[in-house]
């Protein structure tokens, strides 16, 4: 236990320089976004401008997942890193603390500048709601969190990792978007379904828990907003209460993220740094569904059917770091020059 307590010890204060200047410049964007908001002529134009605590939350839990775990992806710093008198289990739960700690700390300095900003220059928000924002915002970061550290953990890069972080935030999006109008489409109009399956491909974007909580509290606090004549906020704050059981499934998601992550760590060996990334979770999967829904999507237009080819040659390209590719990626990417053919016969 002395030795958990110690490496987590050091990661923090090995870390310290950089949350201080993260808290600092995410407290200086805060009081000015705050600020701007609040600061205009009529009460009920104003806005609390609580919209950039999630871009400060959304922001940090994609980017310290990276910074925290990216000494793994080196042969050299892994040597020194395993050389530790701490077991591997042990250590993936550190670090995991570490990051979250970090993101915590940035977040909570970032929020209580804001709420005090807010208490003493306004009276016309309900600020008893904020507290309860601010619990439920940081599981969601929570969540968040775990699922780019899953993420980044699939890269034995940190090239790979940015990568897969990168084309996880809007691939669930894109083939639930692309599945809602392409191919459900007349069987959701048959069933009046249609309008209720409205904004349900937008949860697939792993921002979209943090944003839609807060547009559910923005409504609630900013009471001010309901005389104003063309304010949406409670239409979308309507319509994510009613599919707030996607919170839920996002909680699932982190569960299970967190696991992926501890079980990952533990699993690969020094070996599997700086290698071709091959997981499920990585170029393997990402290629085909980018390829396959933007063929769906794109429908019968050869030139697009062309250029989303090119970039999946490009992406096995990067994939296989070179022209060496696997039975598997050729029969991949024939499938889908398949289409092309057939609009060329036909």
């Amino acid at each position: 236990m002395k030795v958990f307590s110690r490496y987590l010890i050091y990661r923090l204060e090995n870390s310290t320089l950089r949350t201080v200047i993260f808290t600092i410049l995410s407290v200086a964007i805060t009081q000015m976004v705050v600020s701007e908001s609040t600061g205009r002529m009529y009460a009920e134009n104003n806005e609390t401008g609580i919209y950039i605590l999630a871009i400060i939350l959304g922001l940090f839990c994609t980017l310290i997942p990276i910074l925290e775990t990216a000494a793994f992806k080196n042969r050299r710093n892994l040597d020194t890193l395993y050389f530790f008198p701490i077991k591997r289990e042990k250590m993936a739960l550190v670090h995991f603390l570490s990051g979250y700690i970090q993101i915590a700390i940035i977040y909570s300095v970032s929020f209580f500048s804001a709420y005090w900003y807010l208490a003493a220059q306004t009276n016309y928000f309900r600020l008893e709601y904020m507290m309860l924002y601010y619990l439920l915002s940081l599981l969601v970061g929570l969540v968040m969190y775990s699922v780019f550290m899953f993420l980044f953990g699939q890269g034995n890069t940190v090239a790979d990792g940015v990568i897969f972080c990168v084309l996880w935030m809007f691939v669930i999006y894109l083939i639930a978007y692309v599945v809602r109008t392409e191919i459900l489409r007349p069987y959701l109009q048959e069933h009046n379904m249609l309008e209720n399956s409205v904004g349900i491909a937008e949860w697939g974007i792993i921002y979209a828990p943090i944003n839609n909580l807060t547009v559910i509290f923005q409504d609630v606090i900013e009471v001010n907003r309901e005389a104003h004549a063309y304010d949406y906020t409670n239409v979308y704050a309507q319509r994510y209460l009613s599919q707030a059981y996607m919170f839920f499934i996002w909680g699932v998601v982190g569960v299970a993220a967190a696991i992926g992550y501890f079980v990952t760590f533990v699993k690969k060996g020094a070996q599997k740094a700086g290698e071709i990334s091959d997981s499920w979770f990585g170029y393997k999967l990402l290629i085909p569904a980018y390829g396959y829904t933007l063929i769906l999507y794109n429908g019968s237009t050869d030139i697009g059917l062309v250029l989303i080819i090119a970039m999946m040659v490009i992406g096995y390209i990067i994939y296989r770091r070179g022209f060496k590719f696997k039975v598997s990626d050729l029969i991949a990417m024939g499938c889908a020059v398949l289409p092309l053919i057939l609009n060329i016969i036909f």
